[in-house]
C-alpha cells in the first residue's frame, strides 16, 4: 500500500474522531473543567464591569434567560472578585461557587463587600454552565470600609 493512501486513510479518520467528539457527552472531569473556564469568565467580567456579556450565564434550568438588573449594576465598579469556595455536585450536573466582592457606588466612593452566592448548572446540549443566580445584588447587605481603610480578611476555618 502506498504512503500517500496510508496518510490520507489517517487523516480521514482523525477527520472523522474530531467530527464525532461534538456529539459525545462530556464527562464529569471535562465538565469541570468547563465549569472552572465559566467561573473564572463571569469573574473577569463582573471584575472589570461588562455586566451585559455576565448576563448571558444567567438562565433558568429550564433554559431560558432571566432578566438582569443592568441599569443598577452600572452605578458600580468592582475594586476585587475573589471566589472564596467553589463546589461541584457529585455528578458534575450542579455547582456552588461563593465570591468574595470588594465594590464602590460611582456616586459615593465608599468601598463596600459583600459575600455572593451562585448556583451553577450544566447543559448538557449546549454544553456549557449557566448562573441559576442573579447578578450580584449591589448595595444590599454589605459592609461599609472608609476609603483609603484595608478590608477585614475573612476568618479561615
Amino acid at each position: 500500500m502506498p504512503s500517500s493512501v496510508i496518510r490520507i486513510s489517517v487523516v480521514a479518520l482523525l477527520v472523522t474522531m474530531f467530527a464525532a467528539c461534538g456529539t459525545i457527552p462530556l464527562g464529569k472531569a471535562d465538565r469541570s473543567m468547563v465549569f472552572d473556564a465559566a467561573v473564572n469568565n463571569y469573574r473577569k467580567l463582573i471584575r472589570w464591569g461588562y455586566y451585559d456579556e455576565a448576563a448571558k450565564y444567567l438562565r433558568t434550568p429550564d433554559g431560558k434567560p432571566f432578566a438582569a438588573d443592568l441599569r443598577n449594576a452600572a452605578r458600580y465598579r468592582v475594586t476585587d472578585y475573589t471566589v472564596s469556595n467553589q463546589l461541584l455536585s457529585d455528578d458534575g450536573k450542579e455547582g456552588r461557587v461563593v465570591a468574595s466582592i470588594d465594590y464602590y457606588e460611582l456616586d459615593s466612593g465608599i468601598i463596600r463587600s459583600m459575600h455572593d452566592e451562585q448556583k451553577w448548572w450544566y447543559d448538557a446540549e449546549g454544553k456549557r454552565w449557566y448562573l441559576q443566580s442573579p447578578l450580584p445584588q449591589f448595595g444590599q447587605r454589605q459592609e461599609e470600609v472608609a476609603p483609603g481603610t484595608a478590608l477585614p480578611t475573612p476568618a479561615k476555618p
